[in-house]
């Protein structure tokens, strides 16, 4: 319990976690070609398609990635929960876990697994928001005196938290839909989809949140 309270295991498993992501994507992307030869795009095209077995060439890279960012998003959860005196800070870090763990099995269930890679995608979008959230309210609302991290860090996960949200609310407009939002099969690919770009602002949001937060230890 001792090691997992330690301010040095949240920066290693911050900063490892963020390496495995970068990773994930920026490799596969390079070599992605999709069914009609395309190169891949942030402007159309979804994060998890990377992972797509049979279209992805390093669909590997991705879906390793995201298992092993995962598990140190869990790591970092509980080691920022046990390090944050408050309910805000325990319930981040139940959140936490149950966030990394759903991204762990995004990289579990590509895209050819559509209705379980949906389940723990959403999971992972719904818990994101939740887990950044309320660890931003237990930095924000630290005692002053006792800060075990600048609370003006408590703004830097406003940013995750509008772009989670921006993303849940776009799903909630189409809910009625026969398709789900990051079910690609036999959809014509916009030129821009505002889909993939919030979801791709997730994604950096996030990445720059662990960052910080890491960094600050």
């Amino acid at each position: 319990m001792n090691l997992l309270a330690n301010p040095t295991t949240l920066k290693i498993a911050g900063l490892i976690g963020v390496f495995f992501g970068l990773i994930g994507v920026i490799v596969p992307s390079l070599a992605y070609r999709g069914t009609e030869g395309q190169k891949y795009s942030f402007l159309n095209h979804f994060i998890s398609e990377l992972g797509e077995v049979s279209v992805s060439r390093l669909a590997w890279v991705f879906n390793l990635g995201m298992i092993l960012a995962g598990i140190c998003i869990v790591i970092v959860s509980l080691s920022l929960g046990l390090i944050l005196p408050s309910f805000w800070a325990k319930a981040g870090m139940v959140l936490g876990t149950a966030t990394g763990v759903a991204l762990s099995m995004v990289g579990v269930f590509p895209m050819e697994k559509m209705k379980e890679h949906i389940a723990v995608a959403v999971a992972f979008f719904r818990g994101g928001f939740l887990m950044v959230l309320l660890f931003s309210l237990a930095i924000a609302l630290q005692n002053a005196d006792n800060q075990v991290v600048p609370r003006a860090l408590g703004l830097v996960g406003m940013l995750p938290v509008l772009a989670f949200g921006i993303f849940l609310g776009l799903m909630w407009s189409v809910r009625d839909q026969d398709r789900h939002t990051l079910d690609t099969t036999e959809k014509t690919r916009p030129r821009v989809s505002k889909f993939a770009i919030s979801e791709w602002s997730i994604f950096f949001a996030f990445i720059l949140w662990i960052l910080v937060i890491a960094l600050s230890m």
